[in-house]
């Protein structure tokens, strides 16, 4: 039955409808999933899974009644608004959105079903509207607003075919709908436009600016009397940022382009420390006599076998402890990047994992950013954030959202393999690799050269003129999660000079700013070799730095256990003294470990504050602001006070165990000296001359004779004092 004809159909619509009007777009995913539950509809699954599958195809839903494919419409369209709304799951909301499409479309045909189809069709627009913002792509603003143009065209154009029932229903409900989209549709296409002129001449962006103005007010001013208060908001948040081109830039000026550029985006897996000198030992003797196969030439993943790297002459202080370093080459990552008018611009990064000794695995992801605008360069250090908006990437086959989880399915995957690698210590450790992608990541950004595009033409700039420029808190301002324009970066402070750390190794006109996440090195009058260095400073400094971060929650969890781990009693059943001495001998081996990678961890830290881990003073100068900048002294004395709490437990644990030990062995060696001396009373020389008598007065025909007897008596004495012997080793 089509939905025009159908009540059940029809009340379930008029409850969705209740949802959307009250932007409460979760509670009606939760409703329609709950109505599928009670119905026991085998669309339930379907529903449930949205977060690992967003997908629906139509032979999913052939086998559904009418009313539990209107429900899964509802459920889809709710939970992609509510991710729209919550998130930046941006693909996965438009997928569920198409998902929702395909129900409406499996439903039988009619002509509110048909306009339905291009209301939530409207929702994919949306989604590229919010990404044209937090991206600063004004073009992805104007196709989406035309876009929607053409679905309210198809919509109102399926209107002169409805019956009583559509009619009143487009009227109660899309007709509003409908029109907040067209007021919003209206305000995004001036937005756009204005966006779309804001580097040319700032005379001609004021002009139009307040020609515009007018119908822009009155969309946002339609959309807050018709109770739309998220698109109106969404919408006057666009204007200020184009205000503040209008009332700033200079005339004469351009959009600034990075002719040549790279960022490095990396995430941090460290090592359980018990491990970490044997897995040294392992990549060392793989790369010195490659092996046919082995688990950590991870050749799942496409790698390469590893190598052996160095640190070059500026790490004089660390070069030889730091010798021992290994790093994989993986595919490359790639993801289409501002393409404008599909001219198939790829942001295409080179893949590596590094292995630093001490234990500390970094996943690096480093492209090239020529010909890329300030305002891509901040789109691009935003795919390193944990609020970055998902993209359609691919590696190695495999379809990548996000580069957090990119991280995380490879920190996942290289935790397997230690484990089945390392079985005897997985058995005991819950985790040899810990990690947390949110949080231990680190995104470089490196400026060589600048150019400033004025009428198609690019002109050369120096740092002195880049630091001067409109554009140039778009390179230096830290990511934040904030997004509400596009480029809402020139309504933010500029971090201030004093931050600046170029004082001790560049130019005065330069600069290098940095925190614990993020840094920005704006190196324009360097050769390349320099730019190297740079850059491999601040990678390694980010791997220390997140080694001790990580080694911290490694260490609050052992000291956790420790301080809960209770020394057995002898009350205790099943206590044994092999128990205790293997316990106690695997307690030594853990310490043994702990106070190796306490030298370390004293060793680096030392090498840090004194200044000695460089070969160059300015870059002793310059490594350890850069330490300062990214927290590094909270980090340091909270692993030393941690380690030497950890010790302290670990002796105190070790000494108590072997105090039971020796109680334990006390004990056992009295015990088997009572039960082998009554024992051997029994065996007494009157009990057994009365045995032999009665079987010599026995008519059993055999007679033992005296030197047979005493031969017997030895036996089972010898046989008696063995298994005795054997009682008492089994309870050491």
């Amino acid at each position: 039955m089509t939905l025009d004809k159908d009540q059940a159909q029809q009340s379930i619509l008029e409850q969705f409808f209740q949802f959307i009007r009250a932007e409460d777009f979760e509670h009606c995913f939760h409703w329609a999933k709950k109505k599928l539950q009670k119905k026991q509809s085998a669309a339930f699954s379907l529903v449930s899974q949205f977060e690992q599958q967003a997908e629906i195809n139509a032979k999913q839903l052939e086998d559904l009644a009418a009313e539990d494919i209107l429900l899964v419409f509802c459920a889809c369209y709710g939970y992609a608004r509510h991710e729209v709304e919550e998130s930046n799951w941006y693909l996965h909301a438009e997928t569920l959105v198409r998902s929702s499409i395909t129900a409406l479309e499996a439903l039988p045909r009619c002509g509110i079903s048909k306009v339905l189809q291009q209301f939530a069709a409207i929702q994919i627009d949306i989604c590229y509207i919010d990404r044209g913002i937090y991206t600063s792509q004004d073009w992805l603003m104007a196709e989406a607003a035309h876009n929607i143009e053409t679905h309210l065209a198809a919509a109102h154009a399926a209107t002169h075919q409805f019956n009583e029932f559509e009619a009143r229903l487009y009227s109660e409900h899309l007709h509003n709908e409908f029109e907040a989209y067209q007021h919003f549709s209206d305000g995004i296409s001036i937005v756009a436009e204005l966006y779309s002129i804001r580097w040319q001449d700032p005379t001609i962006l004021t002009k139009k600016m307040a020609e515009l103005r007018p119908k822009f007010l009155d969309a946002v001013k339609a959309l807050t009397a018709d109770d739309k208060y998220i698109m109106s908001t969404d919408l006057e948040a666009l204007w200020p940022p184009l205000a503040f081109f209008s009332e700033h830039r200079k005339t004469g000026t351009g959009e600034l382009y990075v002719e040549r550029g790279t960022i490095s985006i990396s995430y941090f897996a460290n090592v359980n420390h018990l491990i970490t000198r044997e897995l040294r030992q392992n990549l060392s003797d793989i790369v010195a006599s490659p092996p046919a196969v082995h688990p950590l030439f991870l050749s799942d993943w496409g790698a390469e076998p590893p190598q052996s790297n160095m640190l070059n002459d500026i790490w004089a202080g660390i070069a030889k402890d730091f010798e021992d370093i290994y790093s994989w080459q993986l595919p490359n990552l790639s993801m289409p990047f501002r393409n404008r008018n599909a001219n198939n611009k790829q942001l295409n990064f080179e893949v590596e994992l590094i292995y630093y000794p001490m234990g500390i695995f970094a996943l690096n992801l480093k492209a090239a950013l020529d010909d890329t605008s300030a305002s891509g360069v901040r789109h691009a250090m935003s795919l390193g954030t944990p609020f970055a908006m998902d993209q359609d990437m691919r590696w190695h086959g495999q379809e990548v959202g996000l580069l957090e989880e990119f991280a995380a399915q490879r920190f996942n995957e290289l935790t397997e393999i230690l484990d089945s690698h390392y079985p005897d210590y997985h058995k005991d450790i819950e985790d040899l690799l810990i990690f947390n992608p949110s949080e231990n990541r680190f995104v470089s950004t490196l400026l060589d050269r600048v150019v400033e595009r004025i009428d198609n033409q690019d002109h050369s700039v120096n740092a002195k003129t880049l630091k001067s420029h409109f554009a140039y808190p778009a390179f230096v301002l830290p990511q934040r999660e904030l997004r509400s324009a596009v480029d809402d970066w020139c309504l933010r402070t500029v971090t201030d000079e004093k931050h600046n750390l170029n004082k001790d190794c560049y130019n005065h006109d330069e600069f290098v700013f940095t925190n614990h996440h993020e840094c920005v090195l704006g190196l324009l009058q360097q050769p390349n070799w320099v730019l190297e260095q740079s850059a491999e400073m601040m990678e390694v400094a980010a791997a220390v730095n997140n080694l001790f971060h990580l080694t911290n929650k490694q260490l609050d969890k052992q000291l956790r256990m420790s301080l809960e781990q209770a020394v057995p009693t002898l009350k205790d059943k099943n206590i044994s003294a092999s128990k205790l001495r293997s316990h106690v001998k695997k307690l030594t081996a853990e310490s043994d470990c702990l106070k190796q990678f306490t030298n370390d961890a004293h060793w680096l830290l030392e090498l840090i504050s004194a200044g000695s881990m460089m070969t160059f003073p300015d870059h002793t100068r310059m490594i350890q602001k850069v330490f300062h900048y990214m927290d590094f002294e909270k980090l340091h004395t909270r692993t030393q006070e941690t380690l030497d709490k950890i010790q302290y437990r670990q002796k105190e644990i070790i000494a108590e165990t072997a105090k039971l030990y020796d109680k334990l062995r006390t004990r056992n060696s009295k015990r088997f000296t009572r039960i082998l001396s009554g024992s051997m009373a029994l065996i007494s020389i009157g009990a057994l001359k009365d045995i032999f008598d009665i079987l010599n007065g026995s008519k059993m025909g055999f007679q033992i004779s005296g030197p047979l007897q005493v031969s017997i008596v030895t036996f089972f004495a010898m046989i008696l004092i063995i298994l005795l012997i054997n009682k008492n080793e089994n309870d050491k």
